[in-house]
């Protein structure tokens, strides 16, 4: 008799605390979310970045940012479609692939500033 009431406290005081669950509409919502946070992160360093160039390298950074959001999103909506066609995770999945993709981009536009810490 002890043992099945020793299994339960061990088990119950080894158990991590479980998030509440989350339906397909919230998870699409929150990396919904994180993409556009890390857009809007995107859109700061990019201003950041085009004050320090000339004239010349403003050009080659637009013309590379608009090349660049192409590809981000045509990767998102082929790997979406790979993992999850027609299904209700694509939104999530889509939107998390940008989201990845965005804050590398950040991180890489970084590595252009001078100061860093503006």
């Amino acid at each position: 008799m002890k043992a099945p009431w020793l299994a339960l406290l061990l088990s119950a005081t080894c158990v991590p605390a479980i998030a509440p669950a989350q339906s397909q509409a919230e998870m699409n919502a929150e990396a919904a979310a994180a993409f556009e946070k890390a857009d809007k992160e995107l859109n700061q360093v990019y201003v950041k970045v085009m004050r320090e160039l000339d004239d010349e390298s403003k050009q080659r950074l637009k013309v590379a940012q608009r090349a660049w959001v192409a590809f981000r999103d045509a990767e998102a909506t082929f790997r979406a479609d790979a993992e999850a066609r027609g299904g209700s995770m694509w939104p999530m999945i889509h939107e998390g692939i940008r989201g990845r993709l965005t804050a590398q981009r950040v991180k890489s536009l970084k590595e252009l500033l001078i100061d860093d810490g503006r």
